[in-house]
């Protein structure tokens, strides 16, 4: 049988070295399968971070939402109606599940759209999407 129509590792090898190319025998497992595994590992062990930002009108039921999310009561404070700007408010915290850790952040827009004026809410909406 010659080296052309021999199938197998040989064929293999011969036609690598004929291209100039070194070949290399597996002996065993490799380890490709695990990668996504490894990579896995390595994102729960340095954690996750998140940033929210939440828009809507004042008593639209933002934090609610956002409690629900995540299944806990973050803390927050009842905004006036009364604004006489947009403020951003950002909450930071840390949480931990099942031994995977989460920096999340939460930014309200405080007064966001309880004002006459609401064109100029429009347009930092805008600048905002645009960050």
């Amino acid at each position: 049988m010659n080296a052309s129509s021999g199938g197998g590792a040989n064929a293999a090898s011969n036609s690598a070295a004929a291209n100039g190319l070194r070949s290399l025998d597996l002996g065993g497992h490799v380890g490709f399968d695990s990668l996504p595994d490894q990579l896995v590992n390595k994102s729960v062990q340095g954690g996750f971070t998140f940033n929210i930002l939440c828009i809507g009108e004042t008593g639209l039921g933002k934090s609610t939402l956002v409690d629900s999310l995540f299944n806990t009561s973050f803390e927050s404070s009842p905004a006036s109606h009364k604004e006489s700007e947009v403020r951003l408010k950002a909450h930071t915290y840390e949480l931990e599940e099942s031994s995977v850790k989460l920096k999340l952040t939460i930014v309200d827009t405080v007064g966001y759209g309880d004002q006459v004026r609401k064109r100029r809410h429009q347009e930092l909406f805008l600048l905002l999407l645009s960050l």
